[in-house]
């Protein structure tokens, strides 16, 4: 008997001539390369934050008009921008976060009394209660 009589078409068993031939790639140029592409995220922060732009006549990188304007911010009382700037302020060794400065945020009006006890209360908790606590 013959193994061509006895082989069953179906599902995942193609007929013979359709078969694969060994030795024989399907694809016998391969993949096409990889076109390298200047659309990476660091290159493409690079190349902008270096461009240079004029403000008021003095030449300044979009990056440090991005930190001038992220220190305006955190100036005016921005809080998610001052702890932005101090983390920054800390991974680039200017400063240290115990040493800079924080905000305080107070909800609403209230009397320059009010505000001046929340504000000891809230500073009261960086601060080194006595001296002989510090030294002893």
């Amino acid at each position: 008997m013959n193994d061509e009589d006895d082989y069953k078409v179906g599902y995942g068993k193609p007929p013979k001539q359709h078969q694969f031939k060994k030795g024989v790639s399907g694809n016998p140029t391969g993949r096409r390369p990889k076109v390298p592409q200047d659309n990476d995220l660091k290159s493409i922060l690079e190349r902008v934050g270096n461009e240079v732009v004029e403000i008021n006549g003095r030449p300044v990188t979009l990056l440090e008009l991005n930190l001038m304007t992220m220190q305006r911010k955190a100036a005016k009382g921005d809080v998610p921008a001052s702890r932005h700037l101090a983390k920054l302020r800390a991974d680039a060794g200017v400063g240290k976060l115990d040493t800079l400065c924080g905000v305080l945020v107070v909800p609403g009006k209230m009397p320059l009394e009010q505000w001046s006890a929340a504000a000891a209360i809230q500073q009261s908790k960086y601060r080194v209660k006595n001296v002989d606590d510090e030294l002893g």
